[in-house]
């Protein structure tokens, strides 16, 4: 590992010219503590940034290494070797030359926890995920497998499942071992840097088994009024037979229930089904309902199309005897949704893909035990790889956290408080609790869609003996928050996630109030299909969660695949398949503001220290925003979008023009302009700034300047880029002027393979305030009409 300070431009180049060293990869360092000459001139007690450079060597090499650096030390004019001497330049910045050993494997991964935890409640045996640094040579990576194999061996265990995926540079293995000699591995008296299995220089991580686990519900909240309803619901209202656009990843659904009848194309190629009981079905069953049906509360229409399921969770009991639906134990999350997907474009086992017409996959499940911290995990890199490869759209659960939330007052103090005060209080312990309520793996995905949860839905009034925590319609208490990869905006968007209720902790102390989430399948919640304790055709039960709000996302996916086709159908423009996917991309996050949500955190968290740098901050909390579909697929007279779409090679520019409405030069009226790109970008997974392709556009036009909320910076640190811009002023213009949209392409990890496919959505729109509204859409739309170009069109 060499640990460096401050920016390097040859230090890869020059390290890779020494014999015996194979490059594994880069990442960002945050908190390196100063010292030893390296200190930030301002405040000698800042931590530091830098970066760290993985290498694999040999010994000699590493001597070489540690040789050259010691000589630089004692003379940096000494002379080196031809072509090493850019490692001068580079050694001023290198802070530390050490091994990645036993600590670095098991730091943060809560491996030795989860050991402890299975060992209490007597587990026969233990199984963990090792990911192997990957080596491009075979035979590399078998003598690694061998080694961990033998140590494995020599503790009754062995390897029980294995993956490879070049693409995303990951080896992984699941391995097992003898609950007898877990023990030993956890006394703190055996010094952990001596254990073998410990040791392996090839092991990057030891991690528990990623698990995805969700608890099966024992009751139900059933209202007898439904089961007519639900009736009649079965005889009149079956899908088109038409081919699914829409893949759901998760548990096995209850098919035969009354509102998923005929709904659902379940795929088990692994025979699942067998391990499942019809009550055990609930969570595939409630996002099947939720991407069919939405909120019953809400009463919306009903899918078009069928929904194309692929198990990936089975009952699994849990460390304390508790059924559970999980990702099966003897599985890695990775392989199990690599095969599916690869199954549904390619085909396995001699046969042809199996629903090729799907474009977003819905993945309402995360790792518990896999919060991002700074590398992207080996799920999100195989998600980002698989949505270039296949030109797909993965919408993903941001993931659930923290059941417990301790604020710095009493619960006297706190329940003598107004709402808004507690409220305040509320959102400063989210914050302050951000280290443990991150992102759950794959959430940081950079191609697919990160959805957090907004604490609202279509029920009642919350019962008055609970604690209502915030406002409906900001994030919930329970949704991870960001930021994503490089501090990319994440969530992409929040969407209605169902009202979580607190209750005070009474095992909490006097002197600090803790509130803890209220589980129940009653309402508040989003009320959606369930199996119940008996399996029944006709349950019904509330639920909570990043998962339900995952699933309304692809639920608004499947209504942008068809808002773009009839699009297409109505402008007479040609929109090629291959553009779908990055339309409906900048189409879900294009109507997402921070309109309804910003104050509160304002109010909560800026401050002096704060202010200069505020909207990037906030923006882990908020995302960009809670999502509109409705904004997105409608125009009014006052609010007009046009799309457009395009590819790009790397110094490539393209340049759109939205006409000015005559109507507003001059005008004294707020009016607002909502840009968004979507692109998928090839991934680097060596290199610590891993998009390849980076694309980000900019505005030339007086009619709208000032920019509100996300930080113009971090919306360029991602695949989506979503602004707002605002003006209040009159300006003066005339027929015939334009707002020029610019989309710009240059590479940033390392050479784009061809060219990148680009979605764009612009939305102009005036207050509809004024006694004498200003209609816009007509005169846009006429002017585009007159010359219109083969990249643009207009819903």
């Amino acid at each position: 590992m060499l640990e460096t300070v401050g920016p390097i431009s040859e230090f890869i180049r020059s390290v890779e010219k020494v014999e015996g060293l194979e490059w594994m990869g880069e990442h960002e360092l945050d908190d390196i503590p100063p010292g030893d000459g390296f200190e930030h001139e301002a405040d000698p007690a800042k931590s530091l940034k830098g970066q760290l450079f993985l290498v694999m060597s040999d010994l000699q090499a590493l001597d070489q290494l540690r040789s050259l650096f010691g000589a630089w030390r004692k003379n940096p004019d000494a002379p080196f070797a031809r072509g090493l001497a850019p490692l001068k330049k580079a050694f001023e910045y290198l802070h530390a030359i050490r091994h990645w050993d036993v600590e670095d494997r098991l730091h943060e991964t809560g491996l030795l926890e989860d050991w402890q935890e299975r060992l209490e409640y007597g587990n026969e045996k233990v199984r963990f995920e090792a990911e192997l640094w990957f080596r491009k040579n075979p035979e590399r990576r078998r003598s690694a497998e061998l080694y961990l194999r033998q140590q494995l061996e020599a503790l009754g265990g062995n390897i029980v499942a294995q993956t490879v995926i070049p693409e995303i540079s990951y080896h992984g293995l699941l391995g097992e071992i003898e609950i007898t000699q877990i023990e030993h591995l956890l006394d703190k008296r055996e010094s952990r840097a001596k254990i073998k299995l410990f040791q392996c220089d090839d092991v990057m991580f030891m991690r528990p088994v990623g698990q995805c686990a969700f608890p099966l519900d024992d009751e139900t909240d059933h209202k007898e009024e439904d089961k007519a309803e639900l009736g009649s619901i079965r005889q009149t209202a079956s899908p088109a037979q038409s081919s699914p656009v829409i893949a759901l990843f998760d548990g096995l659904p209850l098919t035969r229930h009354l509102r998923l009848d005929g709904r659902v194309i379940v795929d088990d190629p692994d025979n699942y089904e067998a391990d499942y009981q019809a009550r055990e079905r609930s969570h595939g069953t409630s996002m099947a309902s939720l991407v069919c049906h939405g909120d019953l509360d809400a009463q919306e229409d009903v899918a078009e199309r069928p929904i194309y399921v692929r198990p990936i969770m089975k009952p699994n009991p849990a460390i304390n005897g508790q059924s559970r639906e999980a990702i099966p134990e003897d599985t890695l999350p990775v392989d199990i949704v690599h095969r599916a997907v690869v199954r549904i474009f390619d085909g396995d086992g001699g046969d042809g893909p199996v629903a090729p017409s799907v474009r977003i996959i819905n993945l309402s499940i995360c790792d518990p035990k896999r919060p991002f911290l700074r590398e992207m995990s080996p799920w999100a890199r195989l998600l980002d790889w698989l949505a270039y490869k296949y030109d797909i759209l993965f919408v993903v659960s941001a993931g659930n956290q923290g059941e417990k939330l301790e604020l710095d007052v009493s619960g006297v103090d706190f329940n003598s408080r107004a709402f808004e005060e507690r409220q305040r209080l509320v959102i400063s312990a989210l914050a302050a609790d951000t280290r443990n309520r991150r992102l759950l793996s794959p959430a940081e995905t950079l191609n697919g869609l990160t959805v957090g949860a907004l604490h609202a839905d279509e029920s009642g009034p919350a019962p008055s003996h609970l604690i209502d925590p915030v406002k409906r319609g900001l994030p919930s208490t329970y949704s991870a928050h960001g930021p994503g990869y490089r501090r990319a905006v994440k969530p992409d968007l929040f969407l209605a996630g169902g009202r979580q209720l607190l209750s005070e902790d009474p095992s909490a102390p006097n002197n600090a109030m803790t509130l803890r989430s209220f589980a129940s399948p009653r309402a508040p919640g989003q009320r959606a299909a369930t199996p119940g304790r008996a399996g029944a055709l006709n349950e019904e039960c509330y639920s909570r969660g990043t998962s339900n709000a995952a699933a309304l996302a692809s639920r608004g996916a499947a209504g942008f695949y068809k808002l773009v086709g009839e699009v297409r159908d109505l402008s007479g423009i040609a929109i090629p398949d291959e553009y779908h996917i990055v339309l409906i991309k900048a189409l879900l996050v294009h109507g997402a503001c921070w309109d309804s949500v910003f104050p509160a955190y304002r109010d909560a968290l800026k401050s002096a220290n704060n202010r200069s740098a505020f909207r990037d901050y906030v923006a882990r909390f908020l995302g960009y925003g809670s999502a509109s579909f409705e904004k997105a697929m409608t125009c009014t007279e006052q609010r007009v979008t046009v799309l457009g779409f395009g590819n790009l090679a790397d110094g490539e520019g393209a340049e759109f023009k939205l006409p000015q409405p005559p109507s507003l030069s001059g005008v004294n009226e707020r009016r607002r302009l909502t840009l968004t790109l979507a692109w998928m970008s090839p991934i680097n997974s060596r290199h610590r700034n891993y998009r390849v392709a980076h694309l980000w556009c900019t505005i030339q036009g007086d009619l709208v300047e000032s920019r509100k909320w996300a930080d113009a910076r971090a919306v360029q640190r991602g695949t989506v880029q979503h602004e707002v811009f605002e003006e209040h002023r009159a300006v003066d213009f005339q027929d015939g002027d334009d707002l020029i949209v610019k989309v710009h392409c240059r590479n940033d990890a390392g050479e784009i393979p061809g060219s990148v496919r680009f979605g764009l959505a612009a939305t102009l729109e005036v207050s509809d305030s004024s006694l004498f509204p200003v209609a816009i859409y007509q005169e846009v739309r006429e002017r585009l009409a007159i010359r219109i170009k083969p990249h643009v069109g207009t819903p």
